[in-house]
C-alpha cells in the first residue's frame, strides 16, 4: 500500500513522462487542497507551470487536470471532472 507521499511521486513521474512532448510545461499543485485520498485512490491536480507561478487564468490548462493513483497498485490515470464527481468529490470542490 502506497503512502500519499509515494503516490504523489508516482503521479509526478507519470505527469512528466506523459507531458514530455506537450506544448505546455505542467506540474502538480503543491498545496494540500489539491491532494486527496478517497477510497482506494489518491488524487492530485496539476496545471501549467505558468499558471502555478502567476495564477493568471490565461495560462490555465483545460481538460482533465487531475491524476488518480491506485493506493495498492500505484497505477496512474488522468481523471476527468465528471469522474471526480462520481468518485465522491475527493477535493470537496462541488460542496
Amino acid at each position: 500500500m502506497y503512502t500519499v507521499q509515494q503516490a504523489e511521486r508516482l503521479a509526478g513521474e507519470f505527469l512528466r513522462c506523459v507531458s514530455a512532448e506537450w506544448d505546455n510545461e505542467v506540474a502538480l499543485f503543491e498545496e494540500d487542497s489539491h491532494k486527496a485520498a478517497k477510497g482506494e485512490f489518491f488524487y492530485f491536480s496539476y496545471q501549467s507551470v505558468k499558471y502555478l507561478s502567476t495564477r493568471e487564468d490565461k495560462y490555465r490548462v483545460y481538460g482533465p487536470s487531475c491524476i488518480s493513483v491506485h493506493a495498492v497498485t500505484g497505477e496512474c490515470r488522468f481523471v476527468s471532472m465528471p469522474k471526480l464527481q462520481a468518485a465522491g468529490d475527493p477535493f470537496n470542490w462541488w460542496r
